[in-house]
């Protein structure tokens, strides 16, 4: 099978290794954003990111060739950030084939009516057609992935799509679940790195000896998830799995996402980390996920979310983070 993989960064192009490990024919296409990791591969150099050799039968293409890298796809990867879904699929509406695009993006985007919305809807608004979307969900680090490291994911969408991509990409490491929930999936894709960054909070302000308040502060983002993805039309049983339960335990406990919110629990301004962390590299999506995500619940009408307010407050009010989180009432 030919899988294509759009977009060379972390998820991309781990999820391109898994597709290599299943004897495919693989493409990895990357953004003009990524020039320097697709050069690394070109030459058969480290991953600048992953920091490792990917399978030497991937081939890298750079950012011209976007017609053909999706020329015969069987199945499509979609890896791009969300910033970058739009511009991409904005050049790749021409060629797109008529495939299942398995996405591994994660958050909300701006719709054409200027309300935000899931990922899958936008793309679809942006191609033109209906697109064969399936989102893959779950606690999946791109490291341990790309190293073979036993993997629990759900692939969310058309039953028969998400069946098609699980069957593609089951390598040996990998464990993966089949849902139609592809809008609770999606919600909690986009609402983990937001409450994984309240938890990063507590490490920053308190130090190692915080168990107490993360464990708090995970419950109630587990509820405050089950709350949004219901109102997003999904299920609650999603957030309770998986998706939500699975991905925010493991995006909390390391990740640039809690990295980010230790660094505003220490007292430093977050556009301040926010903007050190991308110098060094490092995309951090809770930043943006937390407004995305407070908007999204008022264009929805979804009340009784405390952390959901602590953390907006924090993180793009500048609210003191002790005295607001003094004050967080939870239930």
């Amino acid at each position: 099978m030919r899988v294509t993989v759009l977009g060379a960064g972390y998820m991309g192009s781990a999820m391109a290794q898994v597709a290599a490990m299943c004897g495919h024919d693989v493409r990895l296409w990357g953004t003009w954003l990524d020039d320097a990791l697709i050069e690394a591969v070109e030459n058969k150099g480290e991953h600048p990111r992953l920091k490792m050799k990917l399978d030497p039968r991937i081939v890298p293409l750079r950012s011209g060739d976007l017609a053909r890298a999706l020329e015969g796809a069987e199945l499509v990867v979609h890896g791009i950030s969300s910033e970058g879904a739009v511009p991409v699929m904005t050049k790749a509406a021409a060629h797109l084939p008529d495939v299942p695009v398995l996405s591994v993006t994660k958050g909300f985007l701006k719709s054409a009516s200027g309300r935000t919305d899931r990922i899958d809807r936008v793309v679809a608004e942006t191609v033109g057609r209906p697109v064969r979307f399936v989102h893959a969900a779950g606690p999946a680090k791109a490291f341990e992935i790309a190293r073979g490291v036993m993997t629990l994911m759900c692939f969310a969408g058309n039953v028969a799509d998400a069946r098609f991509c699980a069957r593609a990409m089951g390598a040996e490491h990998m464990r993966i679940e089949v849902s139609d929930d592809i809008a609770g999936a999606e919600i909690c894709s986009a609402m983990k790195n937001a409450y994984a960054t309240g938890l990063g909070l507590w490490d920053g302000m308190v130090g190692p000896d915080c168990h107490n308040a993360r464990a708090a502060c995970f419950s109630q983002g587990i509820t405050e998830m089950a709350r949004l993805a219901v109102a997003g039309g999904g299920r609650a049983e999603t957030v309770y799995g998986a998706p939500g339960v699975g991905d925010l335990h493991v995006t909390a406990a390391a990740g640039r996402n809690r990295a980010f919110g230790e660094g505003v629990g220490k007292g430093r301004p977050a556009k301040e980390v926010a903007a050190s962390m991308l110098a060094a590299g490092n995309l951090t999506e809770g930043y943006p996920a937390i407004a995305t995500a407070w908007t999204w619940a008022a264009e929805n009408g979804v009340t009784q979310l405390p952390l959901l307010e602590a953390l907006h407050a924090i993180i793009w009010e500048d609210a003191p983070v002790a005295a607001t989180l003094a004050k967080l009432r939870l239930g």
